[in-house]
């Protein structure tokens, strides 16, 4: 049995469910770039090539580890344009039998994916994304006891379930269980802030840079400067940084804003 396997964009990890147990010798990963997801709303610019690059690079990599990719870009003359459209499309091409994705973190997304086993005559599996603490089967089943949700209150719930800063009792360390009154000072006019990490656009970066500036014209914002991370690699080093120069003073101005 042939497997395809979707990849989102925000499910750029080796570990993400849908990749467990993949025979590389016959299972395809697929990922594309839709206009139907980027045009849903107006996006970022920035937002826009953050995604794409961060998406490609992902491709590289899983190819890199022996994946076979499935890759469509934005500009791709054969795009059709939508999730549902390119799985038609390429489940029809590679004669695929079943398609497993993790579960997408947006409803629209979801709904869609749920037709697809039938309109498609083929097994669609859908897995929990366990990169979370929660399930939303989970949050589900919480939020049956509520009234009024409120994210203090399944933030206790999470704390407990996962023992993350209790004491001995199963209390809150320090006797409170959050410090938000200590979290918004104000910056002081000579306050020193250490640089934020800065990462330097590869070919891959710039040309989806160019792309972006020339599909998404009306869209708001503006793409330079783009210092963020698109790869895990880059990832690490901006959180090393942020650890070992930012943390300390994180907690008292993490309300304040002094940098666009």
């Amino acid at each position: 049995m042939r497997t395809l396997r979707l990849i989102l964009g925000d499910q750029l990890s080796q570990s993400i469910s849908s990749l467990r147990d993949c025979d590389k010798a016959n299972d395809v990963v697929m990922m594309c770039e839709v206009m139907k997801e980027a045009s849903y709303v107006k996006h970022h610019k920035k937002k826009l090539v953050y995604i794409f690059s961060a998406m490609r690079h992902f491709a590289l990599q899983l190819h890199k580890l022996g994946y076979k990719v499935c890759y469509t870009k934005l500009d791709d003359p054969k795009n059709t344009g939508s999730f549902y459209s390119e799985i038609q499309r390429v489940v029809e091409k590679l004669c695929i039998q079943k398609l497993i994705v993790t579960e997408p973190g947006e409803y629209r997304v979801l709904k869609d994916i749920q037709s697809w086993q039938k309109d498609f005559s083929i097994d669609v599996e859908i897995r929990i994304d366990d990169r979370f603490l929660a399930t939303i089967g989970e949050f589900t089943n919480w939020a049956k006891g509520y009234k009024q949700l409120r994210m203090e209150y399944f933030y206790r719930y999470m704390r407990i379930k996962h023992d993350i800063l209790l004491d001995n009792d199963g209390n809150p360390e320090g006797g409170q269980w959050n410090y938000d009154s200590q979290n918004r000072k104000t910056p002081s006019s000579d306050i020193k802030i250490p640089d934020s990490y800065k990462s330097v656009a590869d070919d891959i970066t710039k040309r989806v840079i160019e792309l972006v500036e020339q599909t998404f014209v009306d869209n708001f914002g503006d793409i330079k400067p783009f210092n963020y991370a698109v790869t895990r690699e880059q990832a690490l080093e901006a959180l090393d940084l942020f650890i070992n120069e930012r943390l300390s003073s994180f907690g008292d101005y993490q309300d304040a804003m002094l940098e666009g």
